[in-house]
C-alpha cells in the first residue's frame, strides 16, 4: 500500500524523477467466490499505470505494452496449477496531462489447497522496468450447509441501471469497476464494494439475518457502522454498498461485513483493508468507541492466509500446547481468536493496546525474509532466520568465505545470552543455504566436530 501511495505522489509532484523509476506501477487484488464443494471461483483484478513506460509509435496509434506472467504453485505438492502469459496493450495520448490507469479482471476455478501466486509484470520495451508480486493464498471451498459471505471486492464504481453487459467488469447484472490498488483519496472519496451471500437458510423460517457493516481505523475505533436485515433465501443474493470517506483523515482502514444468526449468535465475517489519503481532515485520534476483543484488533480482519502466515512465523516462540491447539483449528474466526490471545499473553499493554514484543518480532521476520531466504524457502524457515527471530541481531558476526578447502561459514555471537553464546552456520550444500552446524547455547544443535563438515570434497 505504501508503494502505491508513493507512486501516485511521485507521479503528481515529481515528474522529473520518473526517468529514474525502477519499478513498474502494477497492482493486483483478488476475491474468492463460491463455486462448488471442492473449489472456488477466483477473480484476479489488476491495474497498470503507464508512468515511466516507453511508448510504441505506429502510423495510427501510440501505445504502451506490458508483459505479464502469472503462476499458481501448490505449496504442498510443489506442482504448478496454472501458468499464464498475457500482454496488456493500451493506447496513450501524449497530449494528456492526467495519467490514465488501465485495469482488468481474470477469473479461474481453483481447487482447495495452499498456493503461492507469483506475478511478474514488465514493460515490453524496457524489461528492467518490472514488478514481481508474490502472495500466499489458502483456498477453502464455501460450505454448502453454512451461511457465509464471499470476499469483499473493492471498487471505484458500481453501475446498476445502466450497466453494460458487454463490459469486462459485468457480473450479476452489475458493472463493477475494481480498485486493485485499494487506494482512495479526497479526489476519489467514494468506496464501492461488492460481495455475495451464500446459504441463507436457518432452522426457524421466520428469522432474519443481521448484516452489520462498519469501518475500523488504525486505532481499532469504529468510525462508520450500518445495519440491515437479510431475509432467508435459497438463492445467493448480491450485497453492494458505498461509503463516503470524505470526512475521514488519512490512514489505513478495514471495511468489515458481519453476517449473524440472531438466535444462535453464530456469525461469518468478511473484511478488506484499504488506504485513504485526505490532507483536508486532521486526525483527532480518540480511544473512545473502540471495539474490544479480537473484532476490534488487527486480527479481526485477518484473512486465513494472513493468520496461517503469522502463526508459522510465530511457531518458534509457541508452546507445544499452543502448537497442538492451532493444528486443531478449522475456522477463520477461531484462528483470529487464537492469534489475538497468543500475542495478548506476550507483553501486551492494555492502556496503549500495543504489543512491543510483537512489533519487534515482526520486524525481525521481515528482516529474515529479506536477507536469509534460500531458493523458494522464505527466510523465516531457514536456520539463520529462526535464530534471528528468536534472539535478534547478533552482537558480533564473523564471515568466512571459501578459505582453502573450507566451505563458507558464519559465526554469530550473542554476548548477553547465558554469559555469551555462539552459533555456527555453514554453506554445506551451496547456493546460499547456511545450515546451523553447532551452537554453544543450551538446547540448540551441538556438534564439537562441526568444522569437519565444512571440508570440500
Amino acid at each position: 500500500m505504501k508503494n502505491a501511495v508513493f507512486a501516485i505522489l511521485l507521479a503528481l509532484f515529481s515528474p522529473f524523477l520518473i526517468s529514474a523509476q525502477k519499478e513498474l506501477h502494477f497492482e493486483i487484488d483478488y476475491a474468492k467466490f463460491n463455486n462448488d464443494t471442492s473449489s472456488v471461483y477466483f477473480e484476479l483484478y489488476y491495474e497498470l499505470e503507464p508512468t515511466g513506460m516507453l511508448l510504441t509509435h505506429s502510423d495510427s496509434r501510440n501505445y504502451i505494452e506490458a508483459m505479464v506472467h502469472l503462476e499458481f504453485v501448490n505449496t504442498e505438492s510443489k506442482s504448478i496449477f496454472l501458468s499464464k502469459n498475457w500482454k496488456l496493450q493500451n493506447d496513450i495520448n501524449p497530449a494528456d496531462t492526467v495519467m490514465k490507469l488501465f485495469s482488468g479482471v481474470m477469473g479461474f476455478i481453483v481447487p482447495t489447497g495452499n498456493y503461492e501466486l507469483t506475478i511478474d509484470a514488465s514493460d515490453a520495451k524496457n524489461p528492467k522496468l518490472n514488478k514481481i508480486i508474490k502472495k500466499t493464498i489458502s483456498i477453502k471451498a464455501f460450505k454448502n450447509n453454512k451461511f457465509s459471505i464471499s470476499d469483499l471486492q473493492l471498487a471505484i464504481n458500481i453501475k446498476k441501471d445502466d450497466a453494460d453487459p458487454k463490459s469486462l467488469f459485468y457480473e450479476n447484472t452489475l458493472e463493477v469497476t475494481p480498485n486493485p490498488s485499494s487506494y482512495y483519496s479526497y479526489t476519489l472519496p467514494v468506496l464501492f464494494y461488492y460481495s455475495e451471500l451464500y446459504n441463507l437458510q436457518l432452522g426457524d423460517a421466520n428469522t432474519e439475518f443481521n448484516l452489520q457493516k462498519y469501518l475500523i481505523n488504525n486505532s481499532g475505533k469504529i468510525v462508520y457502522t450500518s445495519n440491515k436485515k437479510i431475509k432467508q433465501t435459497k438463492s445467493s443474493p448480491v450485497e453492494i454498498g458505498i461509503v463516503n470517506l470524505s470526512k475521514y483523515p488519512t490512514g489505513s482502514y478495514n471495511l468489515v461485513c458481519n453476517l449473524t444468526d440472531p438466535i444462535s449468535k453464530q456469525s461469518y465475517m468478511s473484511a478488506k483493508r484499504f488506504f485513504f489519503y485526505n490532507p483536508k481532515v486532521v486526525d483527532s485520534t480518540s480511544t473512545s468507541g473502540n471495539i474490544s476483543g479480537v473484532v476490534g484488533s488487527e486480527f479481526g480482519v485477518f484473512t486465513e492466509e494472513e493468520c496461517d502466515r503469522l502463526y508459522n512465523e510465530s511457531k518458534y516462540i509457541a508452546s507445544q500446547t499452543e502448537i497442538m491447539q492451532y493444528k486443531k483449528l478449522n475456522t477463520l474466526q477461531s484462528k483470529r481468536e487464537f492469534l489475538f490471545n497468543f500475542w495478548k499473553k506476550r507483553e501486551y499493554d492494555p492502556i496503549t493496546k500495543k504489543n512491543k514484543y510483537r512489533e519487534v518480532y515482526i520486524r525481525r521476520a521481515e528482516f529474515a525474509n529479506q536477507n536469509f531466504g534460500w531458493g523458494k524457502r522464505e527466510g523465516y524457515l531457514t536456520d539463520r532466520g529462526r535464530v534471528y527471530l528468536l534472539y535478534g541481531e547478533p552482537d558480533e558476526k564473523e564471515y568466512h568465505n571459501s578459505e582453502g578447502n573450507m566451505k563458507p561459514y558464519e559465526i554469530w555471537t550473542y554476548n548477553n545470552i547465558e554469559g555469551g553464546v555462539n552459533f555456527y552456520f555453514g554453506e554445506i550444500t551451496g547456493f546460499g543455504n547456511y545450515e546451523l552446524l553447532n551452537s554453544t547455547m543450551r538446547g540448540e544443535t551441538y556438534d564439537a566436530d562441526w568444522m569437519s563438515r565444512l571440508g570440500k570434497q
